[in-house]
């Protein structure tokens, strides 16, 4: 595995390559954890506000906070965003910390719904998983802007009792999830998008240290190593390298990463052979380029548009940077 020393030169070099305002900001914040270099982060993250990525946001959000559609997709070719969930996502990885406007108006948005002030904008799905599932998207997105969210709480508690009942023998029980569920939901979660290893408990769970108890947490992580269909939404296997060639999913693998990187620090002894492997895709400078964009993507791009090759390279750069710091310093 690289250094540290290795990862801020690379950061240090991108730098030196005029990047976008977004890829500035997340190389001096989170590559290089913000020393002066050269300038004040500070003064980064206020021209990133002038993004044009940054403009889509802000752009399609509504009076309420929201982006219309809250977890379903909006089809409207006119909403270049399409849903608050992506836009929530969208704005993290822009670099948008909680106290932008674009996610405090969000955040309240979403304390609305789940105080009974709002209705949830999606159609409402009729059988006994769904208010357990309309809680649990609105609380996974809260967590993505304000982890530590006291309202959060009554969720923490309801997925970590489940978590604790799933994996009691020291493994995944699928019978044990199901009876789970039935004591404490009302909802059938057999083969539904409620079984535990969705994306949205996961960042409930990862959301506030040590929820979980050491062995539990990492019951959870070896499984999901060994899980061939990964973290739930995003189904991909995290131990098995993706192929180059296939955008969608290269993308969702990568996040797949970067949120058991984020969420679980058991998870990084885990991850060293899949960071080596990024790290050896480098060209004859030392960076990186994947090719182009997911269109579902909600990391990239960082730069106002790829139509520059570098642009390209940089943003996949800057991504590779973040990913390998953060996961090399939760070893040091």
């Amino acid at each position: 595995m690289t250094s540290v020393s290795t990862i801020e030169s690379r950061a240090k070099m991108l730098l030196e390559m005029k990047p976008s305002p977004v890829a500035r900001l997340r190389l001096l914040r989170d590559v290089l954890l913000a020393p002066p270099y050269r300038e004040d982060p500070q003064s980064v993250s206020n021209l990133v506000g002038q993004s044009k990525q940054v403009h889509y946001l802000t752009e399609d959000q509504r009076v309420d906070g929201g982006w219309g559609a809250f977890h379903s997709r909006s089809k409207s070719s006119s909403q270049k965003i399409a849903s608050t969930e992506v836009a929530v996502e969208r704005s993290i990885s822009l670099g948008l910390g909680q106290d932008h406007p674009v996610l405090t108006r969000t955040k309240e948005y979403i304390l609305s719904i789940m105080r009974g002030e709002n209705r949830f904008p999606d159609y409402h799905e009729k059988n006994d998983r769904w208010e357990t599932g309309m809680r649990l998207f609105l609380a996974s997105t809260l967590s993505l802007i304000d982890p530590l969210n006291e309202e959060l709480e009554i969720d923490r508690a309801l997925w970590r009792e489940i978590a604790m009942r799933t994996f009691r023998s020291g493994t995944y029980s699928e019978q044990d999830e199901i009876q789970a569920h039935l004591d404490l939901t009302g909802a059938s979660v057999k083969n539904s998008y409620l079984k535990i290893n969705n994306r949205y408990s996961l960042n409930i769970l990862g959301s506030k240290e040590d929820l979980l108890p050491p062995e539990v947490e990492m019951a959870i992580v070896n499984w999901l190593w060994q899980y061939d269909e990964g973290i739930g939404y995003l189904e991909m296997p995290l131990s098995k390298e993706p192929t180059l060639t296939k955008p969608g999913p290269l993308d969702r693998w990568f996040t797949s990463l970067e949120m058991m990187s984020r969420l679980f620090c058991h998870s990084v002894q885990l991850m060293v052979r899949q960071i080596e492997w990024i790290w050896g895709h480098h060209d004859s400078i030392g960076l990186w380029d994947f090719g182009p964009r997911s269109t579902s993507s909600t990391f990239m791009p960082l730069a106002d548009d790829w139509r520059s090759k570098e642009q390209r390279r940089i943003d996949w750069s800057t991504r590779v940077l973040i990913l390998a710091s953060s996961n090399l310093r939760a070893q040091l």
